[in-house]
């Protein structure tokens, strides 16, 4: 064998190593992105049978020059040109190869980016979820609590409604009652009888006139020395008395006239034998 019969045989097992190698890589990859490494593999598959093809030739060439080395030198150079050829496309080739390596790692590098964002997405999604749910929770029980607070209202609204119509009704009857005390004759005004059923302080006056009316009802009519500056109104009851070694109790009056520093009362109980005149003691309290 000669030597570039040799040198031959070499490149081919050289290059048939790191087609073995390429093709060991692109199938381990392959998996990732598989139509592009199906076009990249049908490529390089062309590009294996070309050089196969290629070899082949070679292989038949050489043969030739193996045979004709002797007689020509001519041929001998052309199958060198055609073998720096075969080099140069090989080369080239596998210049090819490289760069579709360098986009097979730009394609694997794009699919991890893609399964980071991915992975970001579904974690984005689940606590989105999450939120959600939590917000769906504090959303039912906003919601039971505006129906509890329309409840209370509603309940709130009726009591109001009906309280209402009682506070009319009790309107209406003071209006009537009040109708009724002026056709009466009587003060509708409720602090003047308040003062009037108000227990009167304890005070001590003088009888300063005893009368008795002349109408068919005989009644007594007893002016006393104190009125309203002493506390009294009209209405209040005072008992009758005439001071000596023993108290003697006369009777009681209701005043129904009263003044400044004067009041007269009718009498209302009298004592057995007992009558009431001029500078007898009046008294709130015995």
């Amino acid at each position: 064998m000669t030597f570039i019969g040799k040198l031959l045989v070499i490149i081919q097992l050289v290059l048939s190593i790191c087609f073995m190698m390429l093709a060991g890589a692109v199938f381990t990859r392959h998996m990732t992105w598989m139509e592009r490494a199906n076009d990249n593999q049908l490529t390089i598959d062309n590009g294996i049978a070309d050089y196969a093809r290629m070899e082949t030739e070679k292989n038949d060439e050489i043969k030739a020059l193996k045979s004709n080395l002797a007689q020509t030198q001519t041929a001998a150079d052309n199958a060198s040109a055609e073998l720096r050829l075969a080099q140069n496309e090989i080369e080239s080739q596998k210049l090819q190869i490289d760069t579709q390596k360098t986009e097979l790692n730009t394609q694997q590098a794009l699919a991890t980016i893609s399964g980071d964002e991915a992975k970001i997405r579904r974690e984005e999604a689940l606590s989105g979820r999450r939120i959600n749910e939590q917000l769906n929770s504090a959303l039912n029980e906003q919601n039971q609590r505006v129906r509890q607070l329309e409840d209370e209202l509603f309940n709130q609204q009726v009591g109001s409604k009906s309280l209402t119509e009682k506070y009319n009704g009790i309107l209406k009857t003071v209006a009537t009652l009040r109708k009724v005390l002026v056709a009466n004759q009587l003060d509708p005004d409720p602090s003047k009888y308040t003062r009037k059923l108000a227990p009167p302080p304890l005070v001590i006056g003088k009888v300063l006139e005893a009368k008795k009316s002349g109408r068919g009802i005989s009644q007594q009519f007893i002016e006393i020395s104190i009125g309203s500056d002493d506390g009294l109104t009209e209405g209040n009851t005072l008992y009758v008395f005439r001071a000596g070694v023993q108290n003697k109790y006369l009777g009681e009056i209701r005043l129904k006239l009263v003044t400044a520093d004067r009041a007269v009362g009718v009498v209302v109980d009298r004592a057995k034998n007992g009558v009431i005149e001029r500078e007898d003691y009046v008294t709130t309290k015995l």
